[in-house]
């Protein structure tokens, strides 16, 4: 089953929407767009708080 997750979820001023079949496809995509666009750093992205919010922002269907 297909997973989205918009920036605008996390509350990011941004039209961003990733897709993919796994949520480890999904958090690949998302990583990658967070570290161009938006300038996070690996630290950042992997810290348990943003993790969370992030994986809680991902939608099935």
């Amino acid at each position: 089953m297909a997973m989205t997750f918009a920036c605008r979820d996390v509350g990011v001023d941004c039209p961003y929407v990733a897709r993919g079949e796994t949520e480890e496809e999904l958090m690949v995509d998302i990583s990658k767009h967070a570290k161009e666009v938006h300038g996070y750093t690996d630290e950042q992205l992997n810290d348990p708080e943003m993790m969370k919010k992030v994986k809680a922002a991902i939608k099935e269907g």
